[in-house]
């Protein structure tokens, strides 16, 4: 299932970070659709896929400012396709937010991969909000 969702009739609320794209990878259905309707309700633009494959070719189409990973896929796992993102030069600078519900030791292997953080699952949105900030904010150049 792929789709970009067009930003709220809302005005986004603090500034210029709401107007990024970030790019959801997870194959679970209600996971996506509760973090897609999170961010746009947040004015983010936000772009889904359902599995690694689909995810590593949105990231390269859709040009993410962040990519929230589940680490656990079937087929290619989380991990794997962190690996796949980094060999992508224009992929290389963007945020990766793991998302799992995997141990301290997935967390650490998706870290080395190349994620910037790593949330355990279950997520609270508002952790989700402060953490998908944060790392925009300190991706943004200059």
């Amino acid at each position: 299932m792929l789709f970009v969702s067009a930003l709220n009739e809302n005005p986004p609320k603090g500034g210029s970070l709401m107007r990024r794209k970030i790019l959801v990878v997870d194959d679970n259905l209600d996971t996506r659709e509760l973090t897609h309707l999170h961010l746009t309700t947040e004015g983010f633009a936000v772009v889904i896929a359902s599995d690694a494959r689909e995810g590593l070719y949105m990231a390269v189409a859709e040009e993410p400012d962040l990519i929230i990973v589940d680490i656990s896929k079937p087929e290619l796992n989380g991990v794997d396709l962190i690996k796949q993102l980094r060999a992508h030069p224009e992929l290389d600078n963007v945020p990766i937010l793991v998302l799992t519900a995997f141990g301290s030791e997935e967390m650490d292997k998706a870290i080395r991969a190349g994620a910037y953080r790593a949330m355990n699952k279950p997520v609270h949105l508002d952790s989700l909000m402060d953490e998908v900030r944060q790392l925009l904010a300190e991706s943004e150049p200059g």
